[in-house]
């Protein structure tokens, strides 16, 4: 709540980095704070990919995989879907895959669709 009073987004840490968080408040109480830093910084930043990025950018704008995980499509799976050509989305020169909201929803729609190979292939 403190972060979110100062102007800050909200920062989630999930049930799955309760043992590294409880680390990093124990580290935090002997003066080492490198450690709880880091977390809350990467769990802000993944949090503004997650939810800020998508709304703010549109339908048709491209942002990281991360920001167009939903209940529906992990992370891992749009990778594979944009490795595999079903996903419409690019590879920049930092690795990291780039899509939008409009591509996922052509690729929820045509997901189950079979592909057929030309007779002779």
């Amino acid at each position: 709540m403190v972060l979110v009073r100062l102007g800050y987004p909200p920062v989630i840490i999930f049930k799955r980095q309760r043992d590294a968080y409880l680390a990093a408040l124990q580290k935090a109480d002997a003066g080492d704070y490198g450690a709880l830093g880091e977390l809350v910084a990467r769990a802000m930043y993944d949090n503004l990919n997650r939810f800020i990025v998508p709304n703010v950018a549109g339908p048709a704008r491209l942002v990281p995989l991360a920001a167009l995980v939903t209940a529906e499509f992990s992370l891992a799976a749009l990778r594979q879907a944009s490795q595999r050509g079903r996903l419409d989305a690019v590879q920049g020169s930092d690795g990291i895959w780039r899509s939008s909201r409009k591509a996922v929803e052509a690729y929820r729609a045509t997901r189950n669709q079979r592909r057929y190979r030309a007779e002779g292939s």
